[in-house]
């Protein structure tokens, strides 16, 4: 895994180098830009425009599934009976399966990463991606689902996320070995995509809510209107998912038609000596050691996130009585998704290049992150379903300006984590020739803080009962 997550980083030394620029007012370097000119030496046909645009997609591609799954967790848990302890629990288990098998296949496919093509990989995954969508919408949520009985139902629900971790483990291995490959104006656009995915899936989502609740026809169909409602958005959700992995295909397929594919897909090497592997298992120990702080830094960041969001954030619903139709649950829980995605996209964009607000110090950044504990308790303060008693912050406004804090300190922590332990000229405990394992460990890093989020979620949450 950590092989793969490295082509990504590091690509070859010169793509690797010409990312200086992205935060020049950081860090100037005179070498970083006689390397920029290299690079561009093709850039009207390698880095067209075109490209760009087929790699953003391709990246939006990667978290289409999670972010998905993460919209969908509302209308699944109304499946189960009412007195079902799933309720509370489901998003949890989904978190869970979805991370920890996303951790564990993308370990799976680091040990082919240098044996398979990175084109196969994508194209494979993402027809496995497309299969699943297609099945989710049709007959999956509005036939099959509703029908099971509880005991059936966690199963099938678990099975069909773990499906969804082994198409973006793979889809991730291939995309973010093609884009390194290609240059490092195509792995930002990759990130881009990654981040702006989840805004878009949040979009649709809210939109298909609020249609959905406007085509009821009153208050009299209670419980099963909404259920109905509910599902007829998850439905165009994963129908839309399905068009846009169609895009994904599309936009891959035009890349290996690419004039230039076939010269920037012969450049990389395909093998290692064993030699070479022990060395780079020495230099990961020790870059690792030097980075340890940002390590544990990123990996907080979305142990945070991941505790509360979304399996507590879930669970809170609008404090007005009697509750409009607008901000009923299924307005009410898209709307929350769509704000913290917001915040995310922002913080991960655009903050890290507010020079005021971008700090190099490693214990400064820890501290940040930790700091985030802060909104556990915050989040018990709200109107919660897991508690009876009133909420101390009894109004919407707050509990919507609370998660979009959330969402911004994680895009812009984890983004200045992930910027700073990969750059020797930002950090200076970090070599030119450890840049690739410096990001590669952060990454593995991020990762690992996505899967102990999910499995520290069944603890928090029993914390607020």
């Amino acid at each position: 895994m950590l092989r793969a997550l490295r082509r990504f980083l590091a690509g070859s030394t010169e793509d690797s180098r010409a990312m200086r620029p992205e935060y020049e007012p950081l860090s100037a370097n005179d070498e970083a830009s006689t390397h920029h000119e290299r690079d561009n030496i093709k850039e009207d046909v390698r880095h067209e425009p075109k490209v760009y645009l087929a790699f953003w997609v391709l990246g939006a591609g990667v978290l289409m599934s999670w972010n998905a799954l993460l919209c969908t967790i509302p209308l699944l848990t109304t499946f189960f009976p009412t007195d079902s302890s799933m309720k509370s629990n489901l998003a949890s288990y989904i978190s869970s399966s979805f991370c920890f098998g996303n951790l564990f296949f993308l370990g799976m496919a680091q040990r082919s990463v240098g044996k398979t093509s990175p084109s196969k990989r994508i194209h494979w995954s993402l027809l496995l991606l497309l299969l699943t969508s297609f099945i989710l919408a049709f007959p999956l949520l509005p036939l099959i689902l509703p029908s099971l009985s509880s005991t059936a139902l966690l199963p099938v629900i678990i099975a069909t996320t773990v499906i969804l971790s082994i198409s973006t483990a793979y889809l991730q291995s291939g995309v973010f070995a093609l884009s390194a490959l290609w240059g490092s104006k195509e792995i930002l656009a990759v990130m881009s995509g990654q981040g702006g995915i989840a805004v878009l899936v949040s979009l649709v989502q809210l939109f298909l809510a609020i249609i959905a609740a406007g085509s009821k026809n009153g208050p009299v169909e209670g419980d099963n209107g909404e259920t109905k409602a509910s599902t007829l958005a998850g439905v165009g959700l994963w129908a839309l998912g399905s068009a846009g992995t169609i895009g994904c295909l599309f936009a891959h397929r035009f890349l290996m038609r690419h004039s230039q594919y076939s010269l920037i897909t012969s450049s990389s090497s395909s093998t290692r000596t064993s030699e070479d592997q022990e060395e780079k298992k020495g230099l990961t120990r020790k870059v690792f050691k030097k980075n340890l702080v940002l390590m544990i830094a990123v990996a907080w960041v979305f142990v945070v996130t991941l505790s509360i969001f979304p399996p507590v954030t879930t669970t809170i619903l609008s404090t007005h009585k009697p509750t409009p139709r607008l901000l009923q649950p299924d307005v009410f829980i898209p709307l929350h998704f769509l704000l913290f995605n917001i915040g995310d996209y922002c913080g991960r964009t655009y903050l890290p290049s507010i020079q005021a607000l971008f700090t190099t110090s490693p214990p400064r950044i820890l501290l940040l992150s930790l700091s985030r504990i802060i909104f556990i308790p915050l989040l018990f303060f709200c109107n919660t379903t897991l508690r009876s008693t009133v909420p101390i912050f009894n109004s919407d406004l707050v509990y919507f300006l609370i998660i979009l804090l959330l969402g911004l300190t994680n895009g812009y922590i984890g983004s200045v984590c992930m910027i700073v332990a990969s750059s020797p000229e930002l950090s200076k405990r970090i070599e030119e020739d450890e840049r690739d394992v410096a990001g590669t460990l952060a990454s593995f890093c991020l990762v690992a803080g996505l899967a102990g989020g999910s499995a520290a979620s069944f603890l928090v949450t029993y914390l607020i009962k």
